[in-house]
């Protein structure tokens, strides 16, 4: 089986297989994520279905930042909103499932983005430049400091902490649109 990677370089050069088997593997995890939000069985699955054809239309420009879960789960989101405004019925959809969602189904909902966010950060971390990276995951995943860092790295003690210092940046502006997402 390839993996996500090799799938959308094939779905960009418009390779059938390649698409039905990232539909296969999101199709379930998207309807339920959908189905949460608006509790509409049919409207749900229109949703995917349309968010998959616009896949599939948009394949050959298709630029993906993140991976594709995240890219997949954030077009979601954004349909779902657009699908709420257009029926405008933002209130009558409160009303309906009352003031606040059983907990089970929040919980599943926050383990989704967790595990979004989660795979956002390794991916963003990956991208950053080799030296950076190396002493980032020293610092965080090692719990190593400045000064240990730097005397296994045989490097300064303040190029050390600028390194860790532009991962932080990197990744906070790398996360941004994330954050301010969810925050919507």
């Amino acid at each position: 089986m390839k993996d996500e990677k090799e799938l959308l370089d094939e779905l960009r050069k418009g390779n059938e297989k390649a698409f039905v088997s990232l539909y296969d593997m999101y199709w379930e995890k998207l309807y339920y994520s959908c189905y949460q939000r608006i509790r509409l069985k049919e409207e749900s699955e229109d949703i995917i279905h349309e968010l998959f054809l616009e896949l599939w239309n948009r394949r050959s420009v298709l630029e993906i930042r993140t991976t594709f879960s995240v890219y997949i789960f954030t077009a979601l989101k954004y349909k779902i909103y657009r699908f709420i405004d257009s029926r405008n019925s933002r209130g009558k959809y409160v009303e309906r499932m009352g003031e606040e969602e059983p907990a089970s189904l929040e919980k599943a909902e926050n383990i989704l983005e967790f595990n979004e966010l989660y795979k956002l950060i390794e991916y963003k971390i990956e991208e950053l430049p080799e030296k950076c990276r190396l002493i980032f995951k020293m610092s965080r995943n090692e719990e190593m400091n400045a000064k240990e860092i730097s005397k296994q790295l045989n490097l300064s003690e303040s190029t050390v902490q600028n390194q860790i210092t532009k991962a932080k940046k990197i990744l906070k502006d790398g996360l941004k649109e994330y954050f301010t997402f969810l925050l919507l």
